[in-house]
């Protein structure tokens, strides 16, 4: 039996879509942002001087990369409201997302700072500079040139990943999609939209990347 497509059926909800779409980057934005300052704390952590800073990332770090993005999402969201801690949809979602991310972080920008000349830093002790200085100004400008094509992999991670926070009633893309389904029956179109988007967005990410690799190059 052939099928018969029935897009029209379905691009009567574009704005439901693009309302998805938003919250979809705007969780993925902000976790990666966060998630991403998270992480170089983490990461300093396991280079720290002190034993017990670097046990507390590593386990940390080992926690969070080692367990599934949904079962941290469910603890904060369904788990969390036993305690009577009573989370947002939005607010589990951004959470869960910030700290799945910050292990993952942590480690690109811990090898980005390893990959720094050990040399420049003795330069600048040579020169009188703190340590604090001398990661602001000669090892972190330099590591994240290095990690920014690993980053922009896991920023696209987290977009795609972000579709589980459907499970928790976040209306973002997955959701709508699967709510768009139900009332138009149209399986197959609405999926195939959804995934056009998923595309979309995670091909003109790739694009800035390449873009922004080639800009920091010239300096």
């Amino acid at each position: 039996m052939a099928y018969t497509f029935m897009f029209s059926q379905v691009t009567r909800y574009l704005p439901l879509f693009f309302q998805g779409l938003w919250l979809s980057l705007v969780i993925s934005l902000a976790g990666m942002a966060a998630g991403s300052l998270f992480g170089v704390v983490l990461a300093l952590g396991k280079n720290a001087r002190r034993k017990s800073f670097r046990n507390l990332s590593a386990v940390y770090i080992e926690c969070f990369r080692n367990t599934p993005l949904l079962v941290q999402m469910y603890l904060l969201y369904f788990g969390l409201g036993q305690f009577g801690f009573h989370l947002s949809p939005l607010v589990a979602a951004i959470l869960a997302i910030l700290l799945n991310n910050a292990a993952y972080t942590a480690v690109i920008f811990r090898t980005g700072m390893d990959a720094v000349d050990k040399g420049q830093t003795e330069a600048g002790k040579a020169l009188g500079m703190k340590d604090g200085q001398i990661f602001r100004y000669v090892v972190f400008p330099q590591a994240f040139k290095i990690v920014v094509p690993p980053l922009t992999n896991q920023f696209i991670s987290i977009f795609l990943f972000s579709s589980v926070a459907s499970t928790i009633s976040l209306p973002e893309l997955t959701y709508q999609a699967t709510y768009i389904e139900s009332i138009s029956m149209r399986t197959f179109e609405t999926f195939l939209m959804a995934t056009g988007l998923y595309l979309l967005v995670t091909t003109v990410i790739s694009l800035g990347s390449g873009w922004w690799e080639r800009r920091l190059a010239r300096y």
